[in-house]
């Protein structure tokens, strides 16, 4: 492979002026394993693998300071959609009062102990720890120091992007509050408001924020001493020499691997689980919820037919790709990408890994139906006609959503394009 001599990159300094340019620099690409050089950025510009299109950096072509204002503001609405009401319901002549971090306290009550650990992680602790660690990464970098523990805390903010789910408990959110309203009156309350401006700002940072450009910022790249034999930290993208294998990086400390290590046991070892507990996940009541004044159970895709028996046509569609047909296609998809390099497959490689990208991106959309449960859960806690609660299938569900993800971060698809023959080929420019 035809790799670019010069690797030294000069230290970052925190972008001030209204051109947020980066410097042409080299990277691997983590979906082919390609190496190639990035050329200068302009704002706004997304920059493309040369060879398997994948995405390798994007510019919003926002300020930092905008970033660190919509994470800063997100933190601070949380708080009031933490504490305030977020959800009410009526029904003879009672009323039931939600807040945000009920959905976790009243599923382990009720000894759904796994579905309450992980919406209580999705939604309380990862969303707080990420905008917390993005904000002090952004706002020291702001003041220009550069203290030891910062790679650390911007390297766990970028791990828990997919494990943030506040996006994702809102849709939830919308499809329980639908579902009840049709059989009795629901409010959405302060906190829900708050929470949903909180989304907003959170998506606003997540969109703006330039991870190459904060890296180039924390820490100074270092120069390569072996051009022919490179490796790049799965963590921060730095490139170093295959010496410096199963040791730490030098840039933001996690253990660099030339591939991800037991890559093939470990994804079908979790693939394989995913695919066992995916049956009764489907085929046992998921929740009851009363329709009619009538505690109705229901699976997977009897909700899909409940919605659209309430002409929420919308919903009933957005459910069923969520939590039908996204599942289907996590472990389809996988399942292909690891046996084309176990055959060592070298067609439709491009296609291959846009799939692997695809799920990755949508696979945590899969938990809708569990934080729809954790929505309607609270608020339905009346007597033996009005009673919502998770039922045997919300457990091994979860699961599969938790399993099918670990083993996508599991499976490295670099290793399709090393079993083809591809790995070493040539360089390309990245676009």
């Amino acid at each position: 492979m035809n790799v670019p001599m010069n690797l030294r990159v000069a230290e970052a300094q925190w972008p001030r002026e209204a051109d947020s340019a980066q410097h042409e620099h080299d990277l691997e690409c983590p979906y082919c394993g390609l190496l190639q050089r990035v050329p200068v950025r302009e704002r706004a510009q997304i920059v493309i693998c040369g060879r398997c299109r994948s995405q390798l950096e994007h510019c919003a072509g926002t300020h930092p300071d905008l970033t660190l204002a919509c994470s800063l503001g997100a933190l601070l609405l949380l708080i009031p959609a933490l504490t305030l009401p977020f959800l009410t319901t009526s029904a003879l002549g009672a009323t039931r009062t939600s807040h945000l971090y009920s959905s976790a306290t009243v599923l382990w009550r009720e000894g759904q102990h796994l579905l309450s650990l992980v919406v209580g992680l999705v939604i309380l602790v990862f969303p707080v720890v990420r905008l917390t660690s993005l904000a002090a990464v952004l706002l020291i970098l702001r003041v220009g120091a550069r203290p030891p523990w910062l790679a650390a805390a911007f390297r766990l903010c970028n791990a828990l992007q997919t494990w943030s789910m506040l996006d994702v408990f809102l849709l939830g959110f919308m499809v329980a509050y639908f579902r009840m309203r049709s059989s009795i009156p629901a409010t959405i309350d302060a906190g829900a408001v708050f929470f949903m401006a909180t989304i907003v700002l959170g998506l606003m940072a997540r969109a703006g924020l330039d991870k190459p450009g904060v890296w180039h910022s924390i820490g100074r790249e270092q120069r390569c001493t072996e051009p022919q034999a490179v490796i790049a930290c799965s963590s921060c993208g730095l490139l170093v020499g295959r010496s410096c294998a199963e040791q730490a990086c030098p840039r933001c400390g996690a253990i660099v691997h030339a591939r991800k290590p037991a890559s093939y046991s470990r994804a079908l070892a979790l693939l394989s689980a995913a695919v066992l507990l995916y049956f009764p996940a489907n085929l046992y009541p998921i929740a009851t919820i009363p329709i009619g004044l009538t505690p109705t159970s229901y699976t997977v895709l009897g909700g899909v037919v409940d919605l659209a028996d309430s002409h929420l046509f919308g919903l009933a569609l957005l459910v069923f790709t969520a939590s039908f047909t996204i599942p289907l296609l996590k472990m389809a998809g996988l399942a292909w990408c690891i046996t084309s390099a176990l055959r060592r497959h070298s067609n439709l490689l491009v296609a291959k890994t846009r799939v692997y990208r695809i799920v990755e991106e949508m696979g945590r959309w899969s938990m809708v139906d569990p934080l729809t449960i954790a929505c309607f859960v609270p608020v339905l806690q009346f007597n033996g006609l009005i009673d919502g609660r998770a039922q045997a299938a919300a457990t091994p569900f979860t699961a599969v959503v938790i399993l099918t993800t670990l083993a996508l971060h599991a499976f490295d698809p670099r290793l399709m394009w090393d079993a083809a023959g591809t790995g070493d080929e040539r360089s390309f420019p990245a676009r």
